[in-house]
């Protein structure tokens, strides 16, 4: 990856430093402000901004700073277990389909076709309805790895099959090699970049679908916050100003990761970033 190319991307330096100045404030303010983001004070209600509480309180009192920071804290934490989960199946369904004879990737990728054509949110709220008395983070993360890691497997798959005609993987198999070591040694180390991009493309989907189920009613369960059940309370008590603020926060990181994804890939493609 050509490090200048990313650094010389305006867009991707800028996505890069939200994305970055997010992350901290999630796990700074909780640090630096003292107040519970779970204790409830009904004398400090429906506050608006102010140098005790600077982005207000909510309905029960709770400063809407410090749970926004702990709810970015839980939201980056669902969207990144299921990102790494959506990244393992999609190198290894990816690998095997690239790897395979003729006959069986094709047969694997048809299967892939038809699992992408089946539209991922209905998916994801019938699973969650199904288990909507058992739902924790565990089941939220491993059913947003379910329903969308798809895509990375067929990003994957054309990257092997692209690789497997290297110069250097057949001199690896003319030597004798196994399948596992080409892949280890050769294949894994040069799909790095397009997993890396993967990831950044696939975040602010799960950040988006993880809020999307929240304010469905159907993602973790109070009193733990993330930035859909801030929304989700929002929109309970008719509150726009409540609602506004987690979404700012959703469409910055969505805005800013898709920056650094393309970004990425004009670093990894230098012909198309001309």
């Amino acid at each position: 990856m050509r490090i200048r190319s990313f650094v010389r991307n305006p867009a991707a330096l800028v996505g890069a430093l939200v994305l970055s100045s997010l992350v901290l404030a999630c796990l700074l303010v909780p640090v630096l402000v003292p107040h519970d983001p779970y204790a409830i004070d009904f004398d400090q209600k429906l506050q608006g901004p102010s140098l005790s509480h600077p982005l207000g309180t909510d309905l029960f009192g709770r400063d809407l700073l410090v749970r926004m920071a702990v709810g970015g804290q839980f939201s980056l934490l669902v969207a990144g277990g299921a990102l790494a989960l959506i990244l393992a199946l999609g190198f290894l369904y990816g690998s095997l389909a690239g790897l395979s004879r003729p006959a069986i990737s094709a047969g694997l990728m048809r299967l892939l076709d038809a699992l992408i054509a089946l539209p991922r949110l209905p998916v994801l709220i019938v699973i969650l309805v199904v288990v909507r008395l058992n739902t924790n983070i565990l089941i939220l993360i491993f059913t947003l790895a379910v329903v969308n890691w798809m895509l990375t497997a067929r990003l994957v798959h054309y990257q092997i099959v692209s690789l497997r005609q290297a110069d250097f993987v057949r001199a690896a198999r003319a030597i004798g090699a196994r399948p596992v070591q080409v892949l280890r040694r050769h294949l894994l180390p040069n799909t790095l970049g397009i997993l890396l991009v993967a990831a950044f493309l696939e975040l602010p989907a799960l950040i988006l679908a993880e809020a999307f189920v929240s304010v469905l009613g159907l993602g973790l369960n109070p009193p733990t916050p993330t930035w859909g059940t801030i929304a989700q309370d929002g929109i309970n008590q008719d509150r726009t100003y409540e609602l506004v603020l987690p979404s700012i926060a959703i469409a910055m990181f969505a805005v800013a990761a898709n920056f650094v994804a393309d970004g990425l890939q004009d670093a990894l493609q230098p012909r198309r970033a001309r």
